[in-house]
């Protein structure tokens, strides 16, 4: 039998970029207003992708580079943009781990 292999790229932050990950973002209105509040979130989240047999790969976003890699990019800073930098994340992983 041949499993297939899920690779998925979740938007991950660190407690100490939260805030300035926030400012920079085009619909801040769409994450929550506290870190601990949104990793819980994360977390849960995370934990059902693994349930169904993802292989999690967090794409952390860095304040300082993220805007750069979107203008880059033509994307608007935005959850959009973030769901295309965690799929290149995991893209990079998972043709790093064969």
């Amino acid at each position: 039998m041949n499993a297939t292999i899920r690779i998925t790229g979740m938007v991950w932050y660190r407690a100490e970029d939260y805030d300035a990950c926030r400012r920079i973002m085009a619909d801040r209105d769409q994450l929550s207003a506290a870190f601990h509040i949104w990793r819980m979130q994360a977390e849960t989240g995370e934990k059902k992708l693994r349930r169904e047999g993802h292989t999690i790969v967090r794409a952390y976003i860095d304040p300082e580079t993220f805007p750069d890699w979107c203008r880059s990019r033509g994307l608007n800073i935005d959850a959009q943009a973030r769901m295309q930098y965690a799929n290149l994340i995991a893209k990079e992983a998972a043709g790093n781990s064969h």
